[in-house]
């Protein structure tokens, strides 16, 4: 079975206990306004265009069968790329000579990723770590992702997901078996704040976080501290309440804003307008925020002790 995929990263340290590797796949169930992985929302593959490698030989426009390239001579970019035309056909990468025109993924097959992630087996054995599954979100193309999954578990590996719990839960519930630990990303409490700053409606998430409880799947709640969007002291307070109600004592990670990932949307020719005034939140807020999560009970995860989570 063949997926596409953003990038597979080894040695990573934040995507579960111990030394691990993530394979990061394509495709989403929601639109974060904030979305980190950008690349990653639509499961197809996507051009990008970075224009300061770009060298003005015109090799991409006269490569494309379907004049989905024009040069712009006079303006910047000087590249434009009809997006409604591309079929992404990999002319035109092909024949860029400075990689200025590249793909956002690419197409693998569940046994050449698995291959990819269990060459460092050694090191999740002497870490505690394994391998991740992110995206995007796997539950988008779980086919796949249950196949790697499953090819890393025969191998012995410890196994997690990385979702927004934004699917059935007949897809949801086949996961169980496979993974040691389930990394929820929860986001807002509030139905349809949830739905303006997601694009989807949140009582299927939390329904299917209530019933992995429920299985007594290994969870840790992750949830993205996005300056004046979700981290407000309201929807925190929210957050944790619905935590404890259906995961009670259960492990939370707050993580800081990144605003790194406004790059990518200027490669993607996207707005970065929602981006507009947002920095990482203070150490200091940050910490008021883990004494909110504590206070109701829940065991807060920091950098130092994430090595833990799951075990």
């Amino acid at each position: 079975m063949t997926g596409t995929i953003i990038d597979i990263k080894r040695f990573t340290l934040h995507d579960g206990p111990g030394i691990r590797s993530t394979l990061f796949l394509k495709g989403c169930g929601l639109r974060c306004t904030w979305c980190q992985n950008p690349e990653g929302l639509d499961p197809s593959l996507r051009l990008f265009h970075i224009p300061k490698e770009c060298i003005r030989c015109g090799r991409c426009e006269a490569s494309c069968p379907e004049g989905a390239i024009r040069r712009s001579e006079h303006a910047d970019p000087f590249v434009r790329i009809d997006r409604d035309r591309c079929t992404r056909c990999g002319r035109c990468v092909a024949t860029c000579p400075t990689n200025a025109l590249s793909f956002d993924g690419s197409a693998v097959s569940a046994a050449e990723a698995a291959d990819t992630l269990l060459r460092d087996a050694e090191f999740y054995r002497q870490s505690g770590g394994g391998v991740t599954i992110s995206g995007g979100d796997p539950l988008v193309q779980h086919e796949f992702a249950l196949q790697v999954l499953g090819l890393c578990r025969n191998a012995g590996v410890h196994t997690a997901i990385e979702t927004c719990l934004f699917g059935d839960w007949e897809i949801v519930q086949r996961f169980i078996p496979l993974t040691d630990l389930f990394i929820v990303d929860l986001k807002i409490a509030d139905r349809a704040e949830h739905e303006r700053h997601t694009g989807r409606p949140n009582p299927l998430i939390l329904e299917n976080y209530a019933r992995l409880a429920r299985a007594r799947a290994h969870l840790l709640t992750r949830l993205p501290l996005v300056p004046g969007v979700t981290a407000t002291e309201e929807n925190l307070v929210a957050l944790a309440r619905l935590i404890r109600e259906k995961n009670p004592g259960g492990r939370v990670e707050l993580v800081n804003f990144n605003p790194l990932a406004v790059a990518k949307y200027a490669l993607m020719e996207r707005s970065t307008e929602p981006f507009a005034g947002m920095v990482p939140l203070a150490a200091a807020e940050v910490a008021a925020f883990h004494a909110l999560f504590e206070a109701e009970g829940l065991v807060v995860v920091r950098d130092h002790e994430r090595e833990t989570a799951g075990r």
